[in-house]
This record gives structure tokens, sequence and C-alpha cells, in this order.
């Protein structure tokens, strides 16, 4: 094997690692572990952008506010509020001063639960900043952080390398 091979075999030996760990991190979050019992991480992540919401919008926001700000379309948006309509998680409420609006509110026992999921999961952080401690807690949210910037704003630069990696990636996965 030439050293342009070795370099190229390294050179995507380590974005096959990033995607293993990003699966890994996927597939322990929710996995028996929901922090609102009963509820998909759909749900559960709507209830929690409506109580987000509703604190700067006490009035609720329309169901098309919320798929915009989850990036949900209209009709899986509707689906989930309607499940948490039935379960007695959200309100839906006609906005007095549009009639043809409505507006999306949590229920008290909506509100109740999403309080008791945001303890849940404020212990659970506490314990990973224990276990990994503060220092390598900050700089895993730096690289988080600058993971987030980098594929929001970045390009590859070249598509080619990329394709080869995908194809060796593939090749040693199947």
């Amino acid at each position: 094997m030439s050293e342009h091979d070795e370099q190229q075999e390294r050179d995507c030996h380590a974005p096959h690692e990033l995607m293993r760990a990003f699966r890994r991190l996927r597939n322990i979050s929710w996995n028996n572990r929901r922090p609102i019992e009963n509820c998909t991480p759909a749900e559960t992540m709507t209830l929690f952008f409506i109580r987000r919401a509703t604190r700067e919008q006490p009035e609720g926001l329309k169901a098309s506010e919320l798929s915009s700000l989850m990036n949900v379309a209209s009709p899986t948006m509707t689906q989930t509020l309607n499940v948490l309509a039935a379960r007695g998680l959200v309100d839906r409420e006609t906005d007095p001063n549009d009639r043809r609006a409505v507006r999306i509110k949590l229920t008290r026992e909506g509100t109740r639960l999403t309080q008791m999921a945001e303890v849940k999961l404020q212990q659970k952080l506490a314990g990973l900043i224990a276990h990994l401690g503060e220092e390598r807690a900050k700089l895993l949210v730096e690289l988080i952080d600058e993971a987030t910037a980098y594929f929001e704003t970045e390009n590859p630069e070249s598509p080619e390398d990329d394709q080869s990696c995908f194809n060796k990636l593939s090749r040693d996965s199947g």
C-alpha cells in the first residue's frame, strides 16, 4: 500500500469513528429514558417548545408557528398536537383577536410534566458534568458548538474526497 493510500485510509477512519459516536449518542438518548412517560421524543420536544415559546407569548402560539420553530411539516405537527390534546397535555384556544387562529398552550398537566422532565434532565446533565469534570464538560460544549457551526455554514471543499471516503466507509460497513 502506498503512503498516499495509507493516508487516505487514516483520513477515512476519522469520519467513520465520528459517525459511530454520533449514532451511539443518538441511540442512547431516548431508548428507555423518556423524560415524559408515554410520550415519544417528538411529543416531548413539542411540549418543551410550547413551554419555552409561551414564556414569551403567554397567549400561546399557532400550530404553524410551532411547525416553523421545530422545522416540522404542518401535517406532522397537527398529528402530534392531536395526540397531546387527547392526552390532556395541550389546549387549543381560539385567538380572541383573530377568530380564525387557534393558539396552543400547555395544560396544567402538560406544564407539570415538562417541569418534572426538566428536573430529571438537569439531574442527568449534572451527573454527566460530575463524570466528565467541569473542564471537559466545557470542552464538550465548545466542540459541539464548533461542529454545529461547521455543519450549518461549511460546504465540503472537495466532493471527490468525500465521495471516496463514503465509498470506503460503505465497503467497510457492508
